[in-house]
C-alpha cells in the first residue's frame, strides 16, 4: 500500500494561498534545489479540492497526467482528465482507500485546506511535508480548514535551503488524537 503525502508551501504564518487563492507570492521561491521534480517522480495519484484543481489548470495543461487522481467537489465537473473522477466529501475516504490500494507510489494531497483536513480527520495522511516560506501573508487560505481535535507529528526532518526556505517533514501519529 502506498503512504499519502500531504505535500505544501506555507508561508509563515500558515497560509498556503492569498485571500483570492493566488500563489504568486511563491515565485521569488521556485527553484530546483527544492526537490519537487523527484517528489513529483515518487507520486502515483493525486488527491485535490475543487478550487485547486481550477487554479492548477490556469497554469497550462493538467500536470498530473499518467496519474490516477481524485477530485473533490460539491458540484459535477465536465471534462476531467484522463484517470481523475470527482468525489464528494463523503465519498472521499472509500475513493480515497481505493487510490492507495490501486496505486504503489506516493498518493499526494495537494491541497487545498478543506480537502486536506478532510484527508487528515479520515485518517489518510500519513507525513506533511512542508516548505515553509519566509512571508507573513496575514490571511488567506491555510494549511488546513479549521479543526477541532489535535494531532501528533513527529519530526523526520528539517532542511533549510539558501533563499530562506525551511522544509519540514512529519509522521502523523494516528493514535495520539485529541479533542
Amino acid at each position: 500500500m502506498s503512504r499519502t503525502v500531504y505535500y505544501a508551501a506555507v508561508s509563515a504564518d500558515g497560509y498556503i494561498a492569498d485571500t483570492d487563492g493566488g500563489v504568486g507570492w511563491l515565485e521569488p521561491f521556485n527553484s530546483p534545489d527544492l526537490g519537487y521534480e523527484a517528489f513529483l517522480a515518487k507520486v502515483g495519484a493525486v488527491v485535490l479540492g475543487r478550487a485547486t484543481y481550477e487554479q492548477s489548470l490556469t497554469f497550462g495543461p493538467w500536470p498530473y497526467s499518467g496519474r490516477l487522481g481524485l477530485i473533490v467537489t460539491t458540484r459535477p465537473i465536465a471534462g476531467l482528465p484522463e484517470d481523475v473522477r470527482a468525489v464528494s466529501v463523503a465519498e472521499l475516504p472509500a475513493a480515497l482507500a481505493g487510490l492507495q490500494a490501486k496505486v504503489q507510489d506516493d498518493v499526494w494531497v495537494v491541497g487545498g485546506g478543506m480537502t486536506a483536513r478532510g484527508c487528515l480527520d479520515g485518517g489518510f495522511i500519513d507525513e506533511l511535508e512542508l516548505y515553509v516560506i519566509p512571508r507573513l501573508l496575514g490571511d488567506g487560505i491555510p494549511l488546513f480548514a479549521r479543526r477541532q481535535a489535535i494531532v501528533a507529528l513527529e519530526l523526520i526532518q528539517t532542511k533549510p535551503f539558501h533563499n530562506g526556505v525551511v522544509m519540514m517533514r512529519y509522521r502523523v501519529d494516528r493514535q495520539d488524537r485529541r479533542a
